[in-house]
C-alpha cells in the first residue's frame, strides 16, 4: 500500500477519534468508555488498511 492511502486512511480515522472520543466522555463520563471507543476505532482502520493492502490497483487498462 502507497503511503498516501496509507495517511488518507489515518485521516479519515482519525477524525471520528477524536470527535468520538469527546463526545463519548461528554455522554458517559468515563475514561474507560472513551479507551473502548478508541479501541474499536482503530480496530476498524487496522481491518480497512488491511483489506486496502490486500487489493492494489490494476497497473494497466
Amino acid at each position: 500500500m502507497d503511503l498516501a492511502r496509507m495517511l488518507g486512511i489515518l485521516v479519515v480515522f482519525g477524525v471520528p477519534a477524536i470527535i468520538g472520543g469527546g463526545l463519548t466522555y461528554h455522554i458517559f463520563h468515563s475514561w474507560f468508555a472513551v479507551i473502548l471507543w478508541e479501541a474499536l476505532v482503530v480496530f476498524g482502520a487496522v481491518t480497512i488498511a488491511y483489506k486496502a493492502a490486500g487489493k492494489s490497483a490494476p497497473s494497466s487498462h
